[in-house]
């Protein structure tokens, strides 16, 4: 399944949560609403956090199903809530905090349950990510662009990324994340920046809320949802 959403009005949700197959981190200002809906969509338990005391949890946290990586800005009560919602629901991940100077991880890692791509601004924390997430880590740009999970979402099924990607770097990212479906779009209204907008799993999307009915198809195929 796939919706258009805003969250609070806000179309670029990408940058406020994210999501694995099992669990979504999502904004403390959503509503029960919302949030049973994105649950139900994407088949998840959700819970609602801030990161560091921001609510940009996609921008500044990543996780697949091995591991969840933090910023140094993570408050302990932050970082207790989360361990007990992975507990309570019997997810036995790598809580793992990342101390670099660029804390905008989710920006910066892009990532599913079989690899991950991580901006040339983290290579000295490759081995710690490598680590956490359990998959093999590769170092690169998409579309030239250091922010790599801004420019793309993926999961364990396809991947959308910027527009501009080149054919041959589309190959060597279906390879890395070993996905079936592979594409190319934008969202909200020509934003290239797809992984801002959307946040995904093998089950179901939610997209941005100006997302176009022909960005929409192209989401959807790119990520094996038809």
């Amino acid at each position: 399944m796939i919706i258009r959403k805003y969250f609070s009005g806000i179309p670029t949700i990408g940058v406020l949560a994210l999501t694995t197959e099992e669990i979504t981190l999502l904004p403390i200002f959503l509503d029960k609403d919302d949030v049973n809906e994105v649950s139900e969509v994407l088949e998840t338990k959700c819970l609602q956090t801030n990161i560091g005391g921001s609510s940009l949890v996609g921008s500044l946290s990543v996780a697949n199903k091995y591991g969840l990586l933090l910023p140094k800005i993570v408050e302990d009560e932050e970082l207790d809530r989360i361990k007990n919602f992975l507990k309570e629901n019997n997810l036995d991940l790598n809580v793992e905090i990342i101390k670099s100077k660029n804390t905008a991880l989710g920006n910066l890692i892009l990532t599913n349950d079989k690899g991950a791509l991580i901006s040339p601004e983290l290579k000295d924390f490759k081995k710690d990510i490598e680590d956490s997430l359990n998959v093999e880590v590769e170092i690169g740009t998409i579309a030239e662009l250091p922010t790599v999970g801004s420019n793309a979402v993926v999961t364990n099924k396809g991947c959308l990324t910027h527009p501009l990607v080149e054919d041959d770097e589309l190959e060597f990212l279906k390879s890395l994340f070993k996905v079936e479906y592979i594409g190319k779009g934008t969202a909200n209204k020509g934003t290239t920046s797809v992984g801002a907008c959307i946040i995904a799993n093998s089950k179901g999307a939610v997209v941005g809320g100006d997302t176009t009915g022909p960005e929409l198809l192209i989401i959807e195929d790119a990520l094996g949802l038809i």
